[in-house]
């Protein structure tokens, strides 16, 4: 198992983690709740927690490959997403 994370600095973690997750809940599973969600592709895992100034972001897969296909679509979604909080997305 590999995986990735990233810390996003802001105060609507929260509804991040529900934008995300419902956005991809109409293509894959997915489930939120107030401060946490999770995205299930077919090649790996995004689990989403929102603190009080942070969001957290962790993939995981089996392989490289299929880690950088869930993190890639993770993060030009999110990216999209967060334009106008000027907030971007970077993998550790």
């Amino acid at each position: 198992m590999v995986e990735k994370n990233a810390v996003i600095m802001t105060t609507q973690a929260d509804r991040f983690v529900r934008m995300l997750c419902k956005h991809f809940s109409h293509k894959v599973n997915a489930d939120w709740g107030d401060e946490q969600g999770w995205v299930e592709f077919a090649m790996g895992r995004c689990e989403l927690s929102a603190e009080p100034q942070q969001l957290l972001v962790r993939c995981h897969a089996d392989n490289e490959t299929d880690l950088e296909v869930v993190t890639d679509t993770i993060k030009s979604h999110f990216d999209r997403f967060a334009q106008k909080q000027q907030l971007t997305l970077n993998w550790r």
